[in-house]
């Protein structure tokens, strides 16, 4: 069984022996959330989600055996950070549209189906195990740490070719936000708590607070924001992730997590040119 813990054995193993059921349990949970109002949906998604941090911990413990550092107990301070920097993001763009005369409010509604906080949850814990987790982790283990953050992204954003309102320039600036951010923000702190933390505040803000569609799905919030003017600059039908202001602040947030990353020497090369691996 050496080959199961090469490197290349150890991707292979993991996509089909984690991936592929946390994809299936992702999609079984959210039609479970949907029907959920915000508190039950909220309880529910936790609940869900510790589930799936303990069943990747058991497997690195037991299967891989390696600790899973990246999803250490006492480094769930990252959450905060994650989630306070994906919060801010969405405020930064949101209040920039606003500021050029793209983006109106009003008073909304309780918080609807596509804007539950359980909704965000799932999607922040679920899609950070398998895209950073799993897939980005052991793409790096193989290939080197550059590499794997163009692969993974490239990943990250085919998977969302078939939302609604979906351009290949939406799904272009997804790879950069989803793919390329969140992965330079792993590889500089190694901790999913803090990638998990972005996502989760990055799609709760857009849907639940500001009401705007995430990824082309719609979403009610506290509040009901309005927006107009061209795709380029608000993002359309799929949503302000697809504005270039969300790409050229994205890719600035990318930029300075890079320069720390490599600044504390966090960058990996391909499995032939070390002797272990993470």
């Amino acid at each position: 069984m050496r080959w199961f813990h090469h490197p290349v054995g150890a991707l292979v193993a993991e996509l089909a022996i984690l991936a592929l059921p946390f994809n299936a349990a992702y999609r079984f949970a959210m039609q479970i959330v949907y029907r959920l109002d915000a508190l039950w949906g909220v309880l529910f998604a936790l609940v869900t989600a510790v589930i799936a941090c303990n069943a990747y911990n058991l497997y690195a413990r037991f299967v891989a055996r390696r600790t899973a550092d990246e999803l250490a107990p006492q480094r769930t301070r990252g959450a905060l950070y994650g989630s306070a920097l994906g919060a801010l993001l969405i405020v930064v763009v949101v209040a920039t549209l606003a500021i050029e005369g793209a983006a109106t409010f009003d008073v909304g509604s309780a918080f609807a189906r596509a804007g539950l906080p359980g909704v965000a949850i799932l999607a922040g814990t679920f899609e950070e195990l398998v895209a950073r987790g799993i897939v980005l982790r052991n793409l790096e283990n193989v290939f080197g740490s550059f590499a794997a953050i163009a692969l993974s992204a490239l990943l990250f954003a085919s998977l969302h070719m078939s939302n609604p309102g979906a351009t290949p320039l939406s799904i272009t600036a997804l790879g950069i936000e989803g793919g390329v951010m969140l992965g330079v923000v792993y590889v500089a702190t190694r901790s999913l708590w803090w990638t998990a933390g972005i996502h989760t505040a990055w799609n709760f803000t857009q849907t639940g607070l500001f009401g705007i569609a995430d990824s082309g799905h719609s979403g009610q919030g506290l509040l009901r924001t309005e927006l107009a003017g061209p795709d380029w600059l608000t993002g359309g039908a799929f949503g302000i992730e697809a504005s270039a202001v969300s790409v050229a602040l994205c890719a600035i947030v990318a930029v300075v997590f890079l320069i720390h990353a490599q600044r504390h020497a966090q960058f990996l090369p391909p499995f032939w040119k070390r002797t272990h691996a993470i």
